[in-house]
């Protein structure tokens, strides 16, 4: 059955060689009709034959310091607004801005009336800023409210980024920019120059979505050029008009990341070990145009992505963790944002594999294919319509094949909000297995269907929503609760959340809600209501608790088959977090107790880390659960980047439970230039099998 369905991949590879060659006829998405909070800014155009544009005599230096004559032909704006607090922010930040054929050019001054308590720790790029005292500049290049690039620097000069859609690390592959701050009397001031060539848009538009946000650590501020209101509504973003963006001709199309591994001890893509093992592959990345790319992928490693560690808390069902292979964080935002449709863990590290995404119109669109050893082949195909700029549909497809059976999903999607407050979705999904011969897998179609809906204010919040799921609805590449199969149900939230500004609190934030499930056989599989709420003081202390009550009937190991017995559920916890807003250190203490699965349930967690010096950082977790069985984990990793380009870090593991306890060890060494040549080293040990050593290059042209 499913093999009319799943493309081969030379046939998926060959379909987005060719979409990639249709003529777009693009149709504007419209305006937002109310006024802007900030003011136009109209990109400074330049010279040539594009007469929108004036020339700049020559473009900016970037070193953080706006001493040159052509930032005084810049348009400046400042009128920054505390969105989240509604209150004008403590001091004044002021924003320039210019343009030529090739970069974006901004410009920044952050006053500050202490100087001295300008926070800039973090030094690596793109590990993110944390609490350090930041500007950071979001464009929506295709003015469509949705993908949105973000680029931030702190004091020090330090560049984090997001492209929009998602996107690998590495500089070559993902393209770069500049970024250069230094501080001042007055404060600190900061200079970007973003070239097109690394942005995704349509050629020909002339506005991109814009907006700016200064984090200032002393006074614990977020402050936005655009007011985009505490609901953080990306329609209400500002524009860069007057743009004339570059033509795709002469813009580098392809991208190609090569790999060699040595290894001892270490396991191949089945998980066997070998002895020596020394393998190579590639990555490669077609973009013709910079609203679509296309990735082939022959043999990838993924053996140095570290697997996930999850905390050791009860859970009737299986915890989601993140997926950190390259393959998948490229452009993963536009084949799924939803674990219960497509959860890319389900597929198996493979042989082969090619994607295609990007937009034409007002469509979004992905497809991927993998093939895997044991004749394993994926398929994933996703198209979102932009309705406008608040309301989209969505038709997703997903399909394996696999020993065991073959199995489909189809998925259509709608969902949005209205200026009022009123938001709501619908969801229908559909599944359809065959040849199936591993007993635990239904082989028959089967459905779902998910509808909410709600509304939201500024600070309040409430939503309802209903379900239905069919024994038979099986999607294998997802991640679907084993308790939902035959069971429909019903839940109502209602929540509060705001930024406040007052002398004691900072934060306020609570909800409340109850569900209530039954099986096919009209059996209720779980009532429960709960109820959380925390506060976080200005001293940087937070407090929460969170409270559950209800019945819950477990799941048998046969599928939509429940036990006769129910559990009489209850489960309170208590949080403290001190230090909240550092980039020094914070800890945590949590406590959790109750009567969960049928007996009396304790879970003790204390956490936190420190950075003692700039270049080092340390965390540590330890955590204890007492329910049938004490089972304790520790958790500690730490990291030294003794430059910019050479870090090494280390994570110890320690488990124990009533019969065993285990430890592993990983070492790592990594040198990553700006560009150039990768090299990493890993040494990996645990007492069950033996210690692992493997080297890898990476080089990206």
């Amino acid at each position: 059955m499913a093999n009319k369905y799943v493309l081969s991949l030379s046939t998926l590879f060959l379909l987005c060689i060719v979409t990639f060659r249709i003529a777009e006829a693009e149709t504007p998405l419209p305006g937002h009709q109310r006024s802007l909070q900030a003011p136009l800014i109209e990109a400074r155009p330049i010279a040539g034959e594009i007469p929108a544009r004036i020339s700049i005599p020559a473009p900016p230096s970037i070193d953080g310091v706006l001493d040159e004559l052509v930032w005084k032909q810049a348009i400046v704006s400042q009128g920054f607004w505390c969105s989240l607090q509604e209150k004008q922010p403590s001091d004044k930040t002021e924003v320039l801005v210019l343009a030529d054929e090739n970069y974006l050019y901004f410009g920044f001054r952050m006053y500050d009336d202490d100087p001295e308590a300008i926070q800039s720790i973090t030094t690596v790029r793109d590990v993110g800023l944390g609490y350090d005292d930041s500007i950071t500049i979001e464009l929506d290049t295709f003015f469509n409210r949705r993908d949105i690039s973000e680029f931030s620097l702190n004091p020090s000069g330090t560049q984090s980024d997001e492209i929009a859609g998602g996107r690998s690390s590495k500089i070559e592959w993902k393209g770069d920019w500049l970024g250069a701050a230094t501080r001042t009397q007055f404060g600190w001031s900061a200079e970007f120059a973003i070239p097109f060539d690394i942005l995704n848009y349509k050629t020909g538009d002339t506005i991109f979505g814009l907006n700016f946000v200064r984090y200032q650590s002393r006074t614990k501020e977020h402050s936005y050029w655009a007011d985009v209101t505490p609901q953080v509504l990306n329609e209400e973003m500002g524009q860069l008009t007057g743009l004339v963006l570059p033509p795709v001709d002469g813009k580098k199309a392809w991208t190609f990341m090569p790999y060699l591994l040595a290894g001892k001890d270490i396991p191949d893509k089945k998980g066997k070990i070998e002895d020596t093992l020394v393998t190579a592959g590639i990555d490669m990345r077609y973009q013709p145009r910079p609203n679509l790319t296309g990735m082939f992928a022959a043999n990838p490693d993924f053996s140095q992505v570290e697997e996930a560690v999850t905390d050791i808390s009860f859970s009737y069902t299986e915890k989601a963790v993140a997926d950190n292979r390259p393959f998948f964080i490229e452009g993963g935002k536009y084949f799924s944002r939803n674990r219960a449709y497509f959860y890319s863990n389900r597929v198996p590290d493979f042989d082969i594999g090619a994607k295609g995404f990007g937009r034409l119109g007002r469509t979004q669109f992905g497809l991927l294919a993998t093939r895997a050893p044991d004749d394993r082949n994926d398929f994933v195909g996703k198209a979102l319509y932009e309705i406008n700029e608040t309301n989209s549909a969505s038709a997703t497809l997903v399909s394996t094949m696999q020993p065991g059976f073959d199995n489909l999903l189809a998925v259509a999607q709608f969902g949005g909000r209205q200026p009022s407050g009123l938001n709501y979705s619908f969801d229908a999904a559909f599944t359809d297995t065959s040849d199936v011969t591993d007993p635990t897998v239904p082989e028959d179609t089967g459905s779902h269907y998910k509808g909410s809906i709600g509304w939201k204010s500024d600070y309040f919040y409430i939503e309802g929503s209903g379900d239905n799921y069919d024994t038979e609805y099986f999607p294998a590449n997802a991640l679907l609760d084993s308790d939902l199969p035959g069971t429909k149900g019903a839940s109502l939230i209602t929540g509060y959340y705001q930024v406040v500004s007052h002398p004691t609190w900072r934060v306020v934030e609570g909800y409340v809600g109850t569900n209530y499930r039954e099986t096919d056989a009209g059996k209720k599989q779980q009532q429960k209501v709960f109820g959380s709420g925390s506060i976080e003081f200005n001293n940087d202390v937070r407090v929460g608790a969170y409270v559950e009550d209800g019945t819950y009937r477990p799941v048998t190991d046969t599928r939509g088959v429940f036990e006769d017995n129910t559990n009489d559920d209850r489960y309170y916890s208590i949080t403290t977090d001190f230090n909240t807003r550092s980039n020094r250190y914070s800890v945590g203490l949590q406590y959790d107790w109750g009567d969960l699965g049928g007996a009396s349930y304790e879970y003790y967690a204390a956490y936190g880390w420190l950075r003692p010096v700039d270049p080092v950082y340390l965390s540590l977790s330890a955590e204890r659960t007492e329910s049938f069985g004490t089972f304790d984990q520790l958790v500690l990793v730490g990291s030294w980047s003794i430059t910019p380009e050479h870090s090494v870090a280390a994570r110890y593991i320690y488990s124990e439970d009533d019969n065993d306890d285990d430890q592993f060890y990983r070492l790592a060494y990594g040198y990553r230039p700006r560009k150039g040549l990768d090299i990493f080293a890993v040494y990996d040990d645990d007492t069950i099998k033996d210690a692992e050593y493997s080297i890898k290059l990476v080089k990206t042209f």
